[in-house]
């Protein structure tokens, strides 16, 4: 079985890559003292926190989106659509129904975590799809909580219009019909770079629905049931995809972190892996990738948590970052909530009810206690609630960065396509293909700790002497590093 490489200039080009998309963030409440709100800028070399005067009130779900080069376009909150100048889009109102409408649009926004997500139209410099639910009461006179949405809607947005502040020009089209979770609409890039996968949970099952959207629009659309079931304590919580796309994970305070391998060929989920939190105690919670895609960050109200993807039994590589410690200084506690990787390689986590600061990962590829989350790392300009943008990975880093590297793109630019080692799992010989005579190869076991350094003669090597179990190869060419691959050793 050929193993998978891990350098990034064998994974497919993306067409939404390295671009601006995802580059200026909105937080903030307007009912406080102005400048109320804030603006985070990811353009540039670095982040600007900007503070700025808008009416949008963000409660729970936040979308944003940019032009390709990091130029705000609009924004919204579940209830209307906002332009860059943060009026109200032309026939951008309206778009929040049922219980929304009536509850909950006329003192804020979408409640609702991941209610709500933007997306640039595959083959379109100016057409952006705005996907979101309804709240409704589908559980009236049942024994649940009576409130959740049961209708998928986009809306189509043209920038072309309005002298480049955009309009609506079509609103409320009804995607799909039935029962969904109370957060975490999510979408990851396909396979072939130029389309979608969105995903969106349905309510107490273990089902997905699945859209696929393409410059034709929403060409498929299934529905999947696979993993643990969810039932009525789905209010809270975060999904979100690895940024190499292979992996979707789930998590939220009473069901703990849910993760699966995702096809962005096919769109089908595989391999639930179900990572219980026993009787710990907490309730907003969150969840972010590394940018290597190796480890998720879990947000436990006053916990930070880390998981190591690679690991054989990944429920056992949970090891607690850090509790919350609040200086006697700040006045407005933030919690670890609602997590998200930035441009810039970073993590950032919201708070709850209210909050001021965003903490900080600032080494997300970093193996335990060294990812450097650093508590209260931002100041905002103004207070903010609960929210923090949804959107899909924009950015793919390459999955060969090691705890101190972030980057793009592989520093060799010659890397031969044909290296791979087989069989996997392997016995007491390790074979190889496309190495030359002295190229080392580093052996790590799953907790980053070199054990091992052989140089290639042969077309084998021998580990015979290794104990059963997962490891990590690194092949080196004189001083060049060649690419990561992952074994198992049986």
């Amino acid at each position: 079985m050929r193993v998978a490489s891990f350098f990034f200039l064998l994974l497919p080009f993306t067409s939404f890559s390295q671009n601006g998309y995802g580059n200026q963030w909105i937080f903030g409440s307007f009912n406080d003292i102005p400048p109320a709100s804030t603006i985070l800028n990811f353009n540039g070399n670095t982040l600007k926190v900007e503070p700025i005067n808008k009416q949008m009130e963000l409660e729970g779900s936040c979308a944003i989106m940019c032009d390709s080069m990091g130029k705000l376009l609009f924004y919204s909150n579940g209830c209307y659509i906002a332009n860059a100048t943060h009026e109200m889009m032309t026939n951008g109102d309206s778009i929040g129904k049922d219980k929304l409408e009536t509850s909950f649009c006329k003192t804020g926004g979408n409640p609702l975590n991941q209610g709500i997500i933007v997306l640039p139209k595959p083959g379109s410099d100016h057409l952006y799809y705005l996907f979101y639910t309804d709240i409704g009461d589908p559980y009236f006179m049942q024994p649940f909580f009576p409130l959740a949405p049961v209708t998928l809607y986009y809306s189509v947005i043209d920038m072309a219009l309005e002298n480049g502040l955009g309009a609506v020009t079509e609103k409320n089209i009804v995607v799909i019909q039935d029962t969904f979770a109370r957060s975490m609409i999510q979408a990851n890039c396909s396979a072939d770079g130029k389309s979608w996968w969105i995903v969106i949970p349905k309510s107490h099952s273990n089902c997905y629905w699945t859209l696929h959207f393409t410059e034709n629009g929403i060409d498929t659309i299934f529905k999947q049931c696979i993993g643990q079931i969810w039932g009525d304590r789905d209010s809270q919580g975060q999904a979100a995809f690895s940024p190499n796309s292979q992996k979707y994970a789930r998590f939220n305070f009473f069901y703990g972190l849910n993760t699966f391998d995702f096809d962005n060929t096919t769109g089908l989920l595989s391999q639930p892996v179900f990572n219980d939190f026993g009787q710990d105690t907490f309730y907003y919670s969150g969840l972010a990738f590394s940018p290597n895609s190796r480890f998720i960050y879990t947000s436990a109200y006053n916990k930070l948590w880390q998981f190591d993807t690679w690991a054989i039994d990944i429920s056992a590589s949970r090891i607690l970052i850090e509790e919350l410690s609040t200086p006697p200084s700040i006045q407005v506690k933030t919690q670890f909530n609602q997590a998200r990787l930035a441009p810039n390689g970073k993590v950032y986590i919201g708070g709850t009810g209210e909050f001021k600061h965003l903490h900080v990962i600032n080494r997300p590829n970093c193996y335990g206690l060294e990812c450097g989350l650093e508590q209260y790392a931002l100041e905002l300009a103004g207070r903010s609630h609960y929210t923090m943008p949804n959107m899909p990975n924009y950015n793919h880093w390459s999955e060969n960065d090691t705890c101190e590297t972030v980057s793009t793109k592989t520093i060799f630019g010659n890397i031969p396509s044909a290296i791979r080692f087989y069989p996997n799992p392997a016995g007491q010989y390790l074979m190889a293909e496309g190495l030359e005579i002295g190229d080392k190869v580093e052996f790590y076991d799953i907790s980053g700790r070199l054990i091992s350094t052989k140089f290639y003669n042969y077309e084998r090597v021998d580990i015979g002497d290794f104990s059963k179990g997962f490891y990590i190869l690194k092949v080196y060419r004189e001083t060049y590093e060649l690419g990561l691959f992952k074994i198992i050793k049986q």
